[in-house]
């Protein structure tokens, strides 16, 4: 015998361990343990799509107005009844330049949530009110959930703030 082998005893090592055999329950268990971990995991996954979900667009007749341009008009009235899914509406104040560059940002943005979004947008301009020192900007979106929540932009319009306005909105459960 060598120094470097174990003793044996009837050619089996003296060290070796039994073999013990797995039961079957053990496996059972691993199997109903998988399960339930999958059955949760997707019912957390259904309840979190529910709890983040954005507020649907109220269905309604297709849109009287849907140009690029802004559309002339006497009342905000004619724009809300314009059966748009985002409106926005400019009021003009005396200065012609700031109220052009206003508007060309209005429709700058409606374009970008129209291309992104896919949703009819419409752009109004009311009749210019002398008493303003600069434009406004009225959006509301008609989601079940938004719909009430009009805003005012009275300062600092531009196209990225109109487009977070409108992602705020999207976004109101």
């Amino acid at each position: 015998m060598s120094e470097n082998s174990a003793p044996e005893t009837g050619g089996v090592p003296a060290e070796q361990k039994p073999v013990v055999p797995w039961a079957k329950w053990k496996t059972a268990v691993l199997i109903v343990i998988a399960l339930v971990a999958v059955g949760l995991t997707v019912n957390s996954s259904i309840r979190y799509e529910a709890a983040h979900q954005t507020s649907s667009i109220i269905p309604h007749p297709p849109p009287t107005y849907t140009g690029e341009t802004p559309l002339n008009i006497a009342s905000i009235s004619e724009a809300y009844g314009s059966n748009n899914d985002f409106v926005m509406v400019v009021t003009p104040c005396a200065d012609a330049a700031l109220n052009t560059s206003i508007t060309n940002l209005t429709v700058q943005a409606a374009n970008k949530i129209r291309s992104t979004d896919r949703i009819y947008v419409g752009v109004f301009v009311l009749p210019a009110n002398n008493s303003l020192t600069y434009p406004t900007l009225t959006i509301k979106l008609f989601t079940k959930a938004a719909s009430a929540f009009p805003v005012t932009l009275r300062s600092n319009i531009t196209a990225d703030t109109i487009y977070n306005q409108y992602l705020d909105r999207k976004f109101l459960r």
